[in-house]
């Protein structure tokens, strides 16, 4: 044998028969996917520790009796997915970052940074054992069976009419159809005055992009809000001036000040099932709103992106501004992104024409026009008659679940100023003046990923309370984790 540098072999052997054992629901998967699976089942296994060299290309293509091709296809899989790096001369490697977030300290900083827990609470990472922080619905909770219907439909359609650009005001039947749905909330909005989006988020983005660009320059947002507007805004270098939101709304008293002393252009806020209290406007209150947005000249945007989460008929009184000011003073943002599928990002903008047209401009500019075949997808949904179902649905299951999880923070001493009567989140206090950060680190150690208050808001009242999601919440460890800790911090006392 001749001499030189000794071959490092890793402890995991892979061949053919191995690469054969296949899961139920996986016998049609390619050679690449049966690769990429295995390996990753012996890295989240520890078999294949991180630091840890796995086989060359050629050493794995001739174990496992399949061409270098493949292996290497399989390996670019594996690298692009976080699970092995590429040293230049020395192979594959599996990197530190492939084990669960909550098992290094690269993944989870020591300092509390919100910008690493806000993307967590968007993109979680590693394999979380709960995930009540995040503003998602459980996979399960959603219309596959109305969805894939709707996709076949699609698909089946003229492809012709993929062929140029897209409206950039988005596809006419879904405005139409969104036309005759925003009348049952009592707006009346014509096609021409409603613009499609990607989703909520991309809406705000175009209206800050159209109309918000002087630096520094103040903008009223309600307090707390949600973590995604205050990132939004600070980006684009303006001022968030937080106006306390209360059990009916944001304080007036406050409202009122804060335009007498910053003289701000816009408000943001939301008028139901507001994110993270799941309160709502009372209508006392969003009369004098308009009033004060009319005596000083001010924009205000609403958005309602949880609207089809709120009851037809429901007790609790909830008015939209867009319905008592009919899209003067008022932009109106709503989305399918939740209720529909957050991978889909669908939502839409209605506005007075002046704003259209420049959101049309900046929407133009920015990405030309939105994807076709999600705002078909969308339509075929709403014109069908399944969506009003399938939102009913939710509301029920939410029902089911929202006061047992109340119920549940109550018996861990949590207090809850405002018990919510729809929607998907409990804003609760922990007790004692609890600092959330600190509890929401150690629950994220042991795989539990929450929303602690500091992110919703930079007020010291808010660093004892979180946001639950009652979807994520009841019947998972989250509950059992936390009350664990608050007896644990008791002790200490």
């Amino acid at each position: 044998m001749p001499r030189g540098r000794p071959v490092h072999r890793p402890a995991v052997t892979f061949n053919r028969e191995a690469l054969a054992q296949t899961s139920p629901g996986t016998e049609r998967q390619s050679l690449v996917d049966r690769i990429f699976e295995r390996v990753v089942a012996e890295v989240q296994s520890g078999r294949l520790a991180a630091g840890k060299r796995v086989h060359s290309v050629r050493q794995m293509a001739d174990e496992c009796e399949v061409s270098r091709d493949t292996v290497a296809r399989a390996y670019d899989k594996l690298v692009a997915h976080g699970y092995l790096e590429s040293r230049a001369g020395s192979g594959f490697f599996v990197r530190l970052q492939g084990k669960p977030a909550w098992q290094g300290v690269e993944t989870a900083p020591s300092a509390f940074q919100p910008e690493w827990w806000r993307f967590q609470l968007v993109q979680p990472t590693g394999n979380l054992a709960s995930t009540s922080g995040v503003g998602l619905f459980p996979p399960d909770w959603l219309d596959e069976t109305g969805l894939a219907k709707a996709m076949r439909t699609v698909a089946r359609g003229s492809v012709r009419s993929l062929s140029g650009y897209p409206d950039p005001m988005g596809y006419l039947p879904l405005r139409q159809q969104l036309q005759a749905k925003l009348r049952d909330v009592h707006i009346d909005a014509p096609a021409a005055r409603i613009m499609i989006t990607a989703g909520a988020t991309h809406a705000l983005n175009l209206i800050v992009l159209a109309n918000l660009r002087r630096a520094t320059e103040p903008v009223l947002i309600e307090d707390p809000a949600p973590f995604m507007l205050r990132d939004r805004l600070m980006a684009c270098g303006l001022q968030p001036v937080p106006v306390p939101r209360e059990a009916d709304g944001p304080n007036l008293e406050v409202l009122r000040a804060c335009c007498i002393q910053h003289r701000p252009r816009f408000f943001f806020c939301n008028s139901v099932l507001q994110n993270p209290t799941s309160s709502h406007i009372a209508p006392h209150k969003a009369f004098q709103i308009l009033r004060l947005a009319e005596e000083f000249d001010l924009t205000i945007v609403e958005d309602d992106s949880y609207s089809d989460l709120m009851p037809p008929g429901a007790a609790a009184p909830a008015t939209r501004l867009a319905s008592l000011d009919q899209l003067q003073r008022v932009v109106y943002i709503g989305s399918f992104s939740r209720t529909i599928s957050p991978g889909l990002r669908v939502g839409y903008v209605c506005a007075n024409p002046k704003i259209i047209e420049w959101l049309l401009i900046y929407q133009t500019v920015s990405q030309i026009a939105g994807s076709s075949v999600n705002e078909r997808i969308v339509y075929q949904l709403l014109s069908q008659g399944g969506y009003r179902h399938h939102c009913a649905q939710l509301r029920g299951r939410l029902d089911e679940v929202r006061q047992p999880v109340v119920e549940a923070l109550g018996a861990l001493g949590c207090g809850i100023e405002h018990e919510p009567d729809a929607g998907m989140y409990v804003w609760a206090t922990l007790p004692h003046g609890l600092d959330a950060v600190p509890l929401a680190k150690e629950l994220l150690a042991q795989g539990h990923l929450v929303a602690p208050g500091d992110l919703f808001s930079g007020q010291t009242h808010a660093r004892s309370k979180m946001r639950f999601n009652v979807s994520r919440t009841l019947d998972t460890p989250v509950l059992p984790a936390l009350g664990r800790l608050l007896q644990e911090r008791a002790g200490k006392a």
